[in-house]
């Protein structure tokens, strides 16, 4: 069988780097095969991605070495357009592939451009948005309406439509609620068995392996270091970096490291206070008769479909969205109120997008336009650089000052995307989707140290990541059907079983899907408020586990030798 991709010994270098960012890579796709392809946060998953879909070295300045062939031609001789009607390519960041103002001429602008018959058009638009979900509300909606997950629903159903002969998705799981990214990838791996390719690049490797991956391709400083059946890599593969299925967490206990839960500090008086508060974008309002207190010193994360108004309830903080009724208070004082210079220094956000706060040449250059305007020092900020690329792991990346801040890749640029506002050492930051490209080891460096810095005392998440939100909040917020469905402790949250499914949800209230480390939380003998870490819990199943194993073992034993005493 001919593969439709195929690499061999290939190294790419970019010209802003002296460091390979891969190196020697030979890997070929096959028709009616599904790969995923995880490792650590820089690894070179995004440069694989960008030399299978042409992007390198036609869009980005790098020098390559070694064979590329798309559909048994070399990729030197093709162009990036030629590439794409073999291959599709699903980026981290939908912004950039939406371009139709509303979603239903964004679907069908690829096909147009493709100059299919306008009957062909619509069946494939109508095909495609059964398979995915998309209510007939959505696909009417302007795309500037669309929250980040919504974008990216829309632009993968713009590479569906086209109908590649390879699926490329890049982090699929990032800005997708738990349910919509189940029928991504079931869409993908049914797109797969008729005949298709498909690559998965992502770190949530729980979430992608119901879909039965055929093969799993580990990256780990620019070269293959697994590439092998799924057993095999969950015997092998480091818990640190990857997320894991909670039984292989259980079943590993002992080679897992410690997890450490936030301490909690004093609530103090009120941070962001909601009051009957409607909010949204022009005309359009997206959550009303929102009436809640944050206090400072929490730690809340805010749960909830894409579209739902996570987002939008944490930017009424800084003045992103319209207050058309009700009020919205920051400590004490409308919104509304505050200059910009006096919001950005007092909240720090943390966007979906980080692309959004880069506009400098350079990243010493980022990072010192925050401090500069407020009058800091360059020797300050010098220092005050350094510690905030250590903060969220990014200090030990190879001439790091010196690079554009978009030639990291996506998850270095989150990384630097919060670098830049805790430059300004804000009292409160809200998180927008957070981990998403990171990879556990990372995202769990950069959580950790600004969960103990001192300036900061209320820390607000925007997050699927159900299971990151138990064991990293104090408290959890449900927003579903432009209101605060539930407002409680993770502990409150987990047991109220009228929140939850594990298919089609059985009422409107049910908009969370368990996992197992929810189920396995439940079980748990933590008090209420408090859920352990997927780890300590792991180890806390796995040694229960270990007792009930040996105590079946020694029965079995006792057993056996008493049958043998009677027949004696």
């Amino acid at each position: 069988m001919n593969p439709l991709i195929a690499l061999d010994d290939v190294t790419v270098t970019y010209s802003s780097s002296a460091v390979p960012a891969l190196d020697g890579v030979s890997f070929r796709i096959d028709p009616g095969e599904l790969v995923l392809i995880t490792g650590p946060s820089g690894c070179g998953k995004s440069t694989l991605m960008r030399v299978i879909n042409g992007l390198v070295p036609h869009a980005y300045s790098a020098e390559v070495t070694g064979a590329v062939t798309v559909a048994g031609t070399p990729a030197s001789t093709l162009s990036v357009g030629q590439i794409s009607e073999t291959v599709g390519t699903l980026l981290q960041d939908p912004a950039k592939q939406v371009v139709g103002h509303s979603v239903t001429a964004d679907i069908a602008f690829g096909p147009e451009n493709r100059r299919l018959d306008p009957g062909e058009i619509r069946a494939r638009v109508q095909r495609v948005a059964e398979t995915l979900g998309l209510p007939a509300e959505l696909l009417a909606a302007g795309t500037h309406e669309l929250s980040g997950g919504q974008l990216q629903l829309v632009a993968f159903a713009g590479i569906l439509v086209l109908e590649p002969r390879v699926i490329v998705v890049d982090e699929p799981l990032a800005n997708l609620d738990p349910d919509a990214a189940v029928q991504v990838l079931r869409a993908l791996r049914e797109y797969v068995d008729r005949g298709g390719a498909g690559v998965v690049i992502e770190h949530r490797v729980d979430e992608v392996l119901p879909v039965e991956p055929d093969r799993v391709v580990f990256l780990d400083h620019g070269r293959i270091t697994y590439s092998g059946d799924i057993p095999g890599f969950l015997r092998t593969a480091d818990p640190e970096v990857v997320r894991l299925p909670f039984d292989t967490l259980v079943a590993r206990a002992d080679a897992l490291g410690p997890q450490h839960r936030p301490g909690r500090r004093p609530t103090g008086e009120s941070r962001l206070r909601y009051t009957n508060a409607r909010l949204g974008y022009g005309a359009t309002a997206v959550l009303d008769a929102v009436t809640t207190d944050l206090l400072a010193g929490e730690r809340i994360a805010v749960l909830g479909h894409n579209g739902a108004g996570k987002s939008t309830l944490l930017r009424a903080a800084v003045g992103l969205v319209e207050v058309s009724a009700g009020a919205v208070e920051l400590d004490g004082r409308p919104v509304g109120s505050y200059p910009a210079t006096q919001l950005a220094a007092a909240t720090g956000y943390l966007f979906q997008n980080p692309a959004l706060a880069f506009f400098a040449a350079t990243v010493a250059d980022e990072l010192a336009f925050g401090p500069r305007n407020l009058g800091v020092a360059a020797g300050e900020i010098e220092k005050i650089s350094g510690q905030v690329l250590e903060m969220v792991g990014l200090a030990d990346e190879p001439d790091i000052l010196t690079r554009p801040p978009r030639t990291l890749s996506f998850g270095q640029q989150r990384r630097l995307a919060l670098a830049l506002a805790l430059t300004l050492r804000p009292r409160t930051l809200i998180l927008d989707e957070p981990t998403a490209g990171q990879d556990l080891r990372s995202a769990a460096r950069f959580l950790d140290a600004i969960s103990t810095l001192p300036s900061v005392d209320s820390i607000y998440l925007i997050t699927h990541d159900v299971d990151l939100a138990l064991w990293r909040s104090d408290r959890l917020i449900v927003v579903a059907g432009g209101r605060i469905l539930a407002d409680g402790t993770p502990y409150e949250i987990v047991h109220d079983a009228s929140l939850w499914h594990s298919g089609s949800p059985s009422t409107e209230r049910a908009v969370l899907r368990e996992t197992d480390y929810v189920r396995a939380a439940r079980s748990s003998r933590s008090a209420p408020g408090s859920i352990p870490p997927p780890n300590i819990l792991a180890r806390e199943l796995g040694s229960a586990r270990s007792a009930e194993e040996t105590i079946s073992a020694g029965n079995s034993a006792q057993t056996k030798r008493s049958t043998a005493h009677d027949r004696g």
